[in-house]
């Protein structure tokens, strides 16, 4: 898809730096779909925090799937 967008070519050159990936495009391309990565990944790191986590029981959850699966 086509879109105009401005962005100083301070960021762009650096962009390109960066993810050296032939084109422009693909260096914008690959930049954003990092920043929706960690967007995401905060996202979740904020959900920890409102969440009550037990890792002990979850970690006892894995041991036993992985048991059952071994012994299965």
């Amino acid at each position: 898809m086509r879109t105009t967008i401005n962005i100083s070519d301070e960021v762009l050159k650096e962009t390109e730096e960066l993810y050296n990936p032939g084109n422009r495009s693909n260096a914008v391309e690959n930049a954003l779909k990092d920043a929706i990565r960690l967007k995401k990944i905060q996202l979740l790191m904020d959900l920890k925090t409102k969440l009550d986590f037990d890792e002990k029981a979850a970690e006892n959850l894995r041991r036993a799937e992985i048991d059952e699966t071994n012994n299965g």
